[in-house]
C-alpha cells in the first residue's frame, strides 16, 4: 500500500498511526507543490512546468526558502509511483486529503494523471465529518495534521476507490481550474477549487 498526503505535517501524523495500525502499513508519498497557488495553465506540458517554476523562484527569491525550490519534484514522484503501480500489479494508491484548497488541487493536479490505475486507488477525503481533538471534544478538521493518530482507525473507514465516473468528471473539473489559471484558488466545499 502507498499513501499519498498534501503536506509534510501529515506524513509524520500518518505514520503515527501506522505504529498503532498495522493494516495502515505502507510507504506514505508528499506531494510537496502547492496547487492552490501560482499559475497551472497548462502544467503538464514542459512550458506550463517551467512557467510554475520560474513564479516559484520569483516568489522565493530572498526568503530563506529560496534554496528549497529543488527538493520539490512531484513529476518525479507521479513517475516513480506510476511505476511502482505498472510493476506490482497488487499494489494500492491512498489518496488522504483533508477539506481545503490545498489538499484538494492536488488530488485533482495528481488523479488526473492516474485514470489507469482505475480501481486500486482509494480516496480518503475527509469533508465535514469529526474527530475527537487530544481533549476529547469533537471538531471538523481541515487538515489531516490536526487529527489524533488513533483517530486514523476510524478515518481509514473512509476509504472508497475512486469511481469511473469521478476519472471522467474530475479531470474536467481540473482542466476548468487550469484554464482559469488564477493565482489562488479557493475551496469551494465538497471537492472543488477554483
Amino acid at each position: 500500500m502507498i499513501h499519498i498526503v498534501f503536506e509534510a505535517a501529515n506524513v509524520k501524523v500518518l505514520q503515527q498511526a501506522m505504529e498503532l495500525d498495522e493494516s495502515l502499513n505502507g510507504e506514505v508519498l508528499e506531494i510537496k507543490d502547492d496547487f492552490a497557488v501560482g499559475p497551472i495553465d497548462d502544467i503538464y506540458a514542459t512550458e506550463g512546468y517551467q512557467q510554475r517554476r520560474n513564479w516559484w523562484k520569483e516568489v522565493l527569491e530572498n526568503s530563506p526558502y529560496e534554496n528549497q525550490l529543488d527538493l520539490v519534484d512531484d513529476k518525479m514522484t507521479v513517475h516513480q509511483l506510476m511505476r511502482q503501480l505498472q510493476e506490482e500489479e497488487s499494489l494500492e494508491l491512498w489518496i488522504w486529503m483533508g477539506q481545503n484548497a490545498h489538499d484538494v488541487c492536488g488530488y485533482y493536479w495528481l488523479m488526473s494523471q492516474l485514470a489507469e490505475f482505475a480501481g486500486r486507488i482509494q480516496v480518503l477525503y475527509l469533508n465535514n465529518l469529526p474527530f475527537f481533538n487530544e481533549k476529547g471534544n469533537i471538531f471538523y478538521p481541515t487538515h489531516l495534521h490536526q487529527i489524533q493518530p488513533r483517530e486514523f482507525m476510524k478515518a481509514k473507514k473512509l476509504a472508497r476507490p475512486i469511481t469511473l465516473s469521478e476519472f471522467e468528471v474530475d479531470p474536467d473539473e481540473w482542466k476548468k481550474t487550469m484554464r482559469e489559471n488564477a493565482l489562488v484558488r479557493f475551496w469551494k466545499g465538497v471537492k472543488n477549487c477554483s
